[in-house]
């Protein structure tokens, strides 16, 4: 992956092992370590490990990153200049991060100004794919203009972000659902199995997947060489698998640290720089 050129600014902490989180494209940095296990670390897509990473806040215990600055620049003049100070305020007319467009983009919602609200939010996808909230209202505003193609391709996207920024969340599953099984995207791997696929993402009914669909789902991806959707998927695979109880990793054969070092060698054969 590609380092910044002010690499040489912080200190990369060596992992010892890999693990289903943080995913692999996340180094974490000792400046900003918390001591309890909370830190900053680097954040690479996938398929951009030739672009500047992200900067994000690892937060261990509920296996989130949150996406705090959009480079190294504006994260060390936080840690050098304004440390102790809050993070700074998101500034909703900078383009150089994916969520200020993103929340630039939930006003302009609000206020029913849906195509700037869809460029909006097509510009922060395009600077970050894995975000599943933005794919999740890029969705609804095209529901809103009638756009149902565009929709349901929104739609699918939500479905395959990277759950380590955030679980899709009922109003994503709920558009997934809504999906025609006899349009456009009829042939899906994720359409042709989407009845009961997913379920809940709310406070009464936690986020669930059918396992065994997901995984007819991922080798589906793969046979039709859309490796990018198959290693996101067995990724979220992962990350749901490791908080399930014993019973259901056993049914399933699941050991966390086995699947790391078999993810990061396949992985590693369609992206070689994600290292």
């Amino acid at each position: 992956m590609k380092l910044p050129d002010n690499i040489d600014k912080i200190t990369i902490e060596k992992p010892n092992d890999f693990s289903v989180f943080p995913p692999i494209g996340f180094i974490e940095i000792r400046e900003g370590n918390d001591g309890a296990g909370d830190n900053y670390g680097l954040y690479w897509a996938v398929g951009k490990e030739g672009e500047e990473p992200i900067v994000c806040h690892k937060l261990h215990e509920e296996s989130l990153l949150v996406p705090e600055f959009p480079n190294l620049d504006s994260f060390l003049e936080w840690y050098y200049i304004e440390q102790e100070q809050p993070i700074p305020f998101i500034n909703l007319s900078d383009k150089r991060f994916f969520l200020n467009l993103y929340n630039k983009s939930r006003v302009l919602t609000k206020n029913g100004k849906t195509e700037d609200a869809i460029q909006a939010l097509e510009e922060s996808i395009e600077l970050f794919a894995e975000y599943t909230d933005s794919w999740t209202l890029l969705a609804y505003n095209y529901y809103t203009q009638n756009e149902i193609e565009k929709a349901e391709y929104a739609s699918l996207n939500s479905i395959i972000s990277n759950y380590a920024f955030g679980l899709p969340s009922k109003k994503a599953i709920d558009q997934f659902n809504r999906i025609d099984s006899s349009g456009k995207y009829k042939n899906h791997p994720l359409v042709k199995r989407k009845d009961g696929l997913l379920s809940g993402s709310s406070y009464f009914a936690p986020f669930t997947l059918d396992y065994d669909r997901i995984l007819e789902v991922i080798e589906e991806f793969k046979e039709l060489r859309d490796h990018k959707s198959a290693l996101i998927l067995e990724q979220n695979y992962a990350y749901l698998m490791k908080s399930e109880k014993s019973e259901i990793k056993k049914k399933y054969n699941f050991n966390g640290n086995i699947w790391s070092n078999n993810f990061r060698k396949e992985i590693l054969i369609f992206y070689p720089d994600r290292i």
